[in-house]
């Protein structure tokens, strides 16, 4: 066995363990990078009742949940197709609330709670990758 300081540079182990590691990290952060763009709805009943139905429509795209009980949760992962709109949400097939805004492949994260006393509250917001790509693409436009 060759030991080694026979090999050439780029075959040592000293060399393709760091080149290795940096290359998995690199697939890490461009995986992440690509996840980030789908943007999701997250819905949590605390009515204190089951829902049988509950749909959630937004970006063009709906999806109808059965059976939601107290306390539980149901997400919707939007496809990148469709354009910006507001989410809604209807249960048992009346609508309930119309509110914030989102965009299929823009990474954002909506959190709707629906409250027991018939309120509805939704937290929006955009994932870490994309607001700083955002905040980098808008800094370097406003100093062209």
């Amino acid at each position: 066995m060759r030991n080694d300081s026979e090999r050439k540079w780029w075959k040592r182990r000293r060399v393709l363990w760091p080149l290795g590691a940096l290359l998995l990290l690199g697939m890490a952060a461009g995986l992440a990078v690509a996840r980030s763009k789908a943007s999701r709805v997250m819905v949590y009943n605390e009515t204190g009742d089951s829902i049988a139905r509950l749909t959630i429509s937004a970006a063009g795209q709906a999806h109808t949940f059965r059976d939601v009980g107290d306390r539980e949760s149901v997400r919707f992962q939007l496809s990148r197709t469709g354009g910006p709109s507001d989410i809604a949400i209807a249960t048992n097939g009346v609508a309930m609330w119309r509110g914030d805004y989102i965009e299929p492949g823009g990474g954002y994260r909506a959190i709707v709670r629906l409250r027991r006393d018939g309120q509805v509250e939704c937290t929006a917001t955009i994932c870490w990758w994309q607001g700083l790509l955002r905040n980098l693409t808008a800094s370097s436009s406003s100093s062209s």
